[in-house]
């Protein structure tokens, strides 16, 4: 009897010893998320020593609001009412042309859809409604998990670039202009819906109140082409700040991008808009996990090489159309 008891103690020890190796083990195996801090646009390529002083300018002027505005308890309040950048609808035609001093060496951005995985797909972000109201917002909340999966690690380094670029160009006053989805707040997709606006939130955090960032809503909350009298204005707004090429990020490559290509390149013309790699995201639907592990670099950064590549040779899932590329570097 003595026997069979110890046989059993040695039995659950080792049960219980190889569970904790496996948590050990996965623990270990967790691919690292890329650093939270803010990385300028185009970080991949050489820059003049003018050019990295002019970065450090921008970032440190981030890191300061980031620190001081965005975690004053009345500015989080307000981030939840209201979008505090304007709205292409309230803007009057006549100031239109003022814009055009926002352009990027000629260039305005289109972001479709901003974070769309973070806060419409992924179904593990959930914030409780009495968080602590100076609390990380949502996007580093899930920036800051571990990804576990080739896959996982590809989102976040994803929706972090578009995240730094859209603090960066925000804070030089380039011109930007947002495509958010409609009628999100009730959409069944939006994981906030029944919480305070993390959405909102959010686009406020990274556009810090810039006078060169504009937004206006896209037909459907996941689809990415415009209402007709959207289009017409925005057609309108282009024309009148007269930008020579229109950049288009967002997510997804080959899903909302795409619609709003298709809708738009007959107007501003096909040799005028480009897609941008370091700013565009690929649904996790669309790849497989081995592409994804290809996509990545060691340290949790994406391969932009090889996923403008991978664009320009119509590998990713959904995409019907193969847009030309550009990359930032060649703007900046």
């Amino acid at each position: 009897m003595m026997r069979k008891a110890v046989a059993i103690i040695a039995r659950n020890r080792k049960l219980k010893f190889s569970a904790l190796a496996v948590v050990l083990l996965i623990a270990a195996c967790a691919t690292q998320p890329a650093s939270l801090s803010i990385r300028p646009p185009a970080y991949d390529r050489n820059i003049s020593e003018e050019e990295k002083k002019h970065a450090d300018a921008i970032l440190g002027d981030i890191e300061l609001r980031n620190r001081t505005v965005e975690i004053d308890e009345q500015w989080v309040q307000s981030s939840y009412k209201d979008f505090l950048i304007n709205n292409l609808a309230d803007l009057d035609e006549q100031s239109y042309a003022n814009f055009s001093k926002y352009l990027d060496k000629g260039a305005v951005y289109i972001i479709i859809h901003p974070a769309y995985y973070t806060f419409f797909q992924d179904t593990d972000v959930r914030v409780d409604s009495d968080h602590d109201k100076k609390a990380m917002n949502a996007m580093d909340r899930f920036l800051s998990d571990h990804g576990y999966s080739s896959k996982s690690v590809l989102i976040k380094a994803q929706e972090k670039m578009l995240r730094d670029f859209l603090e960066y160009k925000s804070t030089e006053k380039k011109l930007v202009v947002l495509i958010l989805p409609k009628s999100y707040r009730s959409y069944q997709g939006y994981k906030y819906r029944n919480d305070r606006d993390e959405y909102m939130r959010f686009v406020n955090a990274v556009t810090n109140e810039s006078e060169s960032v504009i937004y206006l809503y896209s037909k459907k909350p996941n689809r990415g082409s415009l209402a007709e009298k959207d289009r017409k204005r925005l057609l309108k707004f282009l024309y009148a700040v007269r930008a020579s090429t229109v950049m288009l990020g967002g997510g997804y490559a080959g899903r909302c991008i795409e619609d709003f290509y298709k809708e738009m390149e007959q107007y501003v013309g096909e040799e005028k808009m480009f897609l941008v790699p370091e700013i565009t995201a690929i649904s996790p639907s669309d790849i497989t996990t081995s592409l994804a592990s290809d996509l990545l670099r060691s340290d949790g950064t994406i391969n932009i090489s090889k996923l403008s590549l991978n664009i320009k040779m119509n590998t990713l899932g959904n995409q019907e159309i193969t847009p030309m590329i550009r990359n930032l570097s060649s703007v900046d």
